[in-house]
């Protein structure tokens, strides 16, 4: 048996695609922040270790690729990336856990190469995230279009459902130039929409979440049909970015009165949430933005790169500065619930010194219309952070 044994090891190790070690890639995003809060319930100020995500990416074949990763910076470690994924042509089919295709700014770009490095709070409270599905992406070579439709749990969790019903995300956009994949373009442009429906049992609905994930605005449970409606433009002139998201949601309400889960619940009005996010970023020096995620990289190629840094000298690479101005309106058409919302405002500069290191500071600002319950007293935040991020992919 032993023998059988390594002869079946030696006729892997001799396949030719896995003797090939550009089949499987590691991948590594850590990012180490100082904050500075303007309130302490906000969260710690100081160094905190933002994200640790670790994983690894096999593409055995052309067209088949598995990736698994997940998150060590937390109390435990989580996962955030599980799927298998075939490409045929203009078609993706994958089939894990991974992003809905919702909000451009969290699907499309990379968390780690952001021109602000924290999601707007329009998608921090749209967004439906990750979830466990089968989604086919097409995107036809002949065409400006691209279009997503996935079928998953909604429950935003890797082990399962919450109830007996799938949710259902569908987007469709329109590209050209840049953003249809021609890098040499001097502009380009992405206009689309999206949709998430699903079916949600005594749920926390749409509420108002920070920067840093502070929720300031807590809304009341949610059960049965929710339907969150996104709009999107985004436009590409040389070195500048200018996008645009909006959203709107409809979530509906009802309640056990006598503990019987057989009789019918108590309806309850309706709750609808809007918002709108406007972003400006800027390339100082250094190659545009393109459409495929990644942050900016630096006018010369990446042998003179290698060169500067083996003589001791930094790199110029690429500055990008960028600011974004939203306004979230929360928990509307209920009269039993207060409602509430927020005007914000981020300003960030972020210097991508190579094609594995990135430093940056940004500042956030938030107006809130309900003071949140942990400081009833105070209405406005602020928060300050600087951040180095290393990215292997």
């Amino acid at each position: 048996m032993r023998h059988l044994r390594w002869m079946w090891l030696w006729a892997l190790a001799s396949t030719p695609a896995l003797a090939d070690e550009s089949w499987l890639k590691p991948t590594l995003v850590g990012e180490l922040d100082y904050r500075q809060h303007g309130s302490d319930v906000e969260g710690f100020d100081g160094f905190t270790l933002a994200r640790l995500r670790l994983g690894a990416e096999a593409r055995p074949l052309p067209w088949l690729v598995a990736r698994g990763v997940a998150e060590w910076a937390q109390e435990k470690p989580a996962l955030i990336d599980a799927f298998v994924a075939m490409t045929f042509g203009d078609v993706r089919l994958s089939l894990g856990l991974n992003k809905t295709p919702l909000f451009p700014s969290a699907h499309d770009e990379n968390l780690q190469a952001r021109a602000i490095p924290e999601l707007s709070g329009l998608a921090q409270s749209f967004w439906p995230r990750r979830d466990l599905g089968l989604e086919l992406r097409w995107a036809p070579s002949h065409l400006p279009v691209e279009s997503w439709v996935r079928v998953g749990n909604g429950s935003r969790s890797p082990l399962g459902n919450d109830n007996q019903l799938p949710a259902l995300d569908a987007r469709v956009d329109g590209r050209w130039g840049r953003s249809a994949g021609k890098p040499e373009s001097s502009w380009g442009v992405r206009v689309g929409a999206g949709a998430h429906v699903e079916s949600a049992y005594d749920r926390a609905g749409i509420g108002g979440i920070g920067a840093q994930g502070f929720v300031y605005y807590r809304p009341p449970p949610v059960s049965g049909s929710r339907t969150v409606a996104e709009a999107h433009a985004r436009l590409d002139v040389g070195p500048v970015r200018v996008a645009a998201e909006s959203a709107a949601a409809w979530e509906r309400r009802s309640r056990d009165t006598d503990g019987n889960p057989d009789t019918p619940r108590e309806v309850l009005p309706r709750l609808e949430s809007q918002g709108a996010s406007l972003e400006v970023s800027w390339v100082v020096w250094g190659k545009p933005r393109d459409d495929g995620g990644t942050w900016p990289r630096a006018d010369e190629d990446s042998t003179q790169a290698l060169q500067t840094l083996r003589e001791g000298r930094i790199p110029r690479g690429a500055l990008e500065v960028a600011g974004r101005v939203e306004r979230l309106w929360l928990g509307r058409g209920a009269p039993d619930v207060q409602t509430g919302g927020a005007t914000s405002g981020a300003l960030a500069v972020r210097w991508w010194t190579t094609s594995f290191l990135g430093v940056g500071v940004a500042g956030y600002v938030q107006r809130y219309d309900t003071a949140p319950l942990e400081e009833p007293d105070r209405r406005d935040s602020w928060l300050v952070l600087a951040r180095t991020t290393v990215s292997f992919n």
